[in-house]
């Protein structure tokens, strides 16, 4: 099955390393511990709750359904890539511009790692939509 898939061994790395970082960062939003919200502002707390639910919500359904898209047509699964990547870029920003001034971050070391290796999950997002819109696929 893999092999029908044409993509570079690059482009299964960049696929991996984004599989990881998702895992961690689904592992990390499943296990908040209860003392990190600060309980006199409830309003930090809904906003927190909401967005990890609504991210960990998206990130499951790209998470089982990327594969299956991949496997079925390249066609699809650079449109799919497209879109998560931006995705991912959005966030990315909206984190740094809003998010942060919102919400502290748990000082977990795993915490701070996944927001520091946030960078290499978008290059990697990146690397994989200009491999899947620019390669061209060999025919069988």
């Amino acid at each position: 099955m893999i092999k029908n898939l044409q993509v570079s061994k690059l482009f299964l790395l960049a696929l991996m390393t984004c599989y990881f970082y998702v895992i961690v960062a689904m592992y990390l939003m499943l296990t908040i511990p209860d003392s990190m919200f600060d309980t006199d502002n409830p309003g930090k707390v809904l906003v927190a709750l909401k967005l990890s639910y609504v991210r960990l919500s998206i990130a499951a359904v790209f998470f089982f359904g990327y594969p299956v898209v991949l496997f079925r047509s390249l066609k699809y699964a650079k449109h799919l890539t497209i879109a998560i990547t931006t995705w991912t870029i959005a966030m990315y920003i909206d984190d740094y511009l809003v998010l942060y001034q919102v919400i502290e971050d748990p000082k977990r070391g795993l915490v701070i790692a996944i927001i520091l290796l946030r960078p290499i999950l978008i290059i990697c997002l990146i690397w994989m939509s200009f491999e899947l819109t620019y390669s061209k696929p060999k025919v069988e």
